[in-house]
């Protein structure tokens, strides 16, 4: 028997899944907003985190977006503001995922 028999087959859903997450992550600016929220014990708005990627509050509010649209940080309303937080335990389940898949 191959070593590699036991790896588990992905269906098309699932890769498609975890290629929108790496679609979201690759953008630099969005990767510099979830690096910027690992370190935040709080909830953020677009102004607060714009300045880790060095651009406007509307572009980072089109990245967190995105990222949002990915389930990679939540999005919270408060009053006319958004605050954004990372998704950390989903983030790190559907990574967990690939890695152990790739370690076998």
């Amino acid at each position: 028997m191959h070593k590699y028999a036991t790896i588990k087959v992905v269906d098309a859903t699932s890769q498609q899944e975890m290629a929108d997450l790496f679609k979201a992550l690759g953008e630099f600016n969005r990767l510099g907003l979830v690096y910027e929220l690992c370190d935040c014990a709080k909830p953020r708005n677009a102004m607060c985190l714009c300045d880790c990627c060095s651009v406007d509050s509307s572009v980072a509010s089109r990245h967190l977006k995105v990222l949002a649209h990915e389930g990679v940080v939540k999005m919270e309303r408060k009053g006319r503001e958004r605050m954004y937080s990372l998704n950390r335990a989903e983030v790190a389940a559907r990574l967990r995922s690939l890695a152990d898949q790739i370690e076998g």
